[in-house]
């Protein structure tokens, strides 16, 4: 299979082949592609399922912003315009939390990177997978770019971006897979989800990649865990039944297991007691909701933790949020 030469191109033959995973079910490619760096990046983020991208584009951008516009016209990919970096970050952050739509937020260099960092503290503590693409620095050694932080140190970006999170400065072009591997094992983590910041150098958006389009990797794929037999689970049961007062803390970890959770609840006739970043997981007028519960909590909340004897804990770490610093639970023996 012969794939056009150009990015506009590529991005017109992809659209009319249905996109890039039908591209890849349809044709055999013989050869790897030259590609645009940022174009391989747009390509590797569709495999993964990102399409939608949060954007506030500036001088540390536009080669990335010319390979969105060209791949949007085509219909790939949609593009959203915001005005300030925070907000940005927060509706991203939405789109993934409600909605379960990865996707992309894309700033330029110096305060409005700084300022989507900071928006995506929400995401960070809220446990949920998006990522941030943000222009940096060259790899020429020159310094800080405009509006940077100004120190003459290299790679000051990158140390904040990984004191954030998941963090990768392609430095190379040729990095552009693993730093996708890497993104899409924070970005789609079953249990510890976060941001995951690329940063992209001025000189490197440009520059070309070779890759081929069906080794772009995908979204990795988590195995569910089971007990390796049945006596934790009949252990369980008979703990339930024999505990009048059970309780369960709800943590980040259920926000993906609603459904599941409030069956398990009703079944148990067990109070649900949330966490601050939880609340929605059980409906707000459920009888079994006692809301928040810890140093944030609910009178009702602290209530069903000081009274329950059994504490069934879901996706929660057992913080000083949810157990008041381990004076939460004072009747519960097990």
């Amino acid at each position: 299979m012969t794939v056009p030469t150009t990015r506009m191109e590529r991005a017109t033959w992809l659209a009319d082949e249905g996109g890039l995973d039908a591209a890849l079910d349809g044709h055999e490619f013989a050869e790897p592609l030259r590609l645009p760096l940022t174009e391989a990046l747009v390509l590797g983020l569709l495999r993964q399922g990102v399409s939608k991208y949060l954007v506030i584009f500036g001088h540390g951008s536009t080669e990335l912003g010319e390979t969105l516009r060209v791949y949007e016209a085509a219909g790939l990919v949609r593009c959203y315009q915001f005005r300030n970096e925070v907000e940005m970050s927060h509706a991203g952050t939405a789109l993934r939390l409600i909605y379960d739509e990865p996707c992309a937020v894309v700033t330029s260099i110096g305060p409005g990177a700084l300022q989507a960092m900071a928006g995506s503290l929400a995401a960070a503590s809220n446990g949920v997978g998006i990522y941030h693409l943000y222009g940096d620095e060259t790899t020429h050694g020159e310094g800080y770019n405009m509006q940077q932080i100004p120190r003459p140190e290299q790679g000051l970006f990158g140390r904040l971006t990984a004191a954030m999170g998941g963090s990768y400065t392609l430095y190379a072009p040729g990095a552009v897979r693993d730093a996708l591997r890497k993104g899409a094992a924070t970005v789609f983590h079953p249990t510890k989800a976060g941001p995951f910041f690329l940063n992209l150098p001025l000189n490197v958006q440009p520059a070309e990649v070779v890759v081929r389009l069906d080794a772009l990797p995908t979204r990795p794929s988590f195995s569910p865990l089971a007990p390796v037999d049945d006596d934790l689970v009949v252990r369980a049961a008979a703990l339930i039944s024999s505990c009048p007062r059970v309780a369960v803390k709800a943590g980040g970890g259920s926000l993906g297991a609603a459904r599941q959770l409030r069956r398990f609840a009703e079944a148990a006739g067990a109070a649900v007691v949330l966490s601050p970043g939880t609340t929605g997981v059980l409906p707000d007028d459920h009888p079994q909701n006692m809301h928040v519960g810890g140093t944030k909590g609910s009178i009702s909340g602290n209530f069903a933790m000081r009274e329950a004897e059994l504490a069934i804990v879901v996706g929660s770490r057992a913080v000083c949020q949810s157990d008041c610093s381990g004076i939460g639970w004072p009747r519960a023996r097990q």
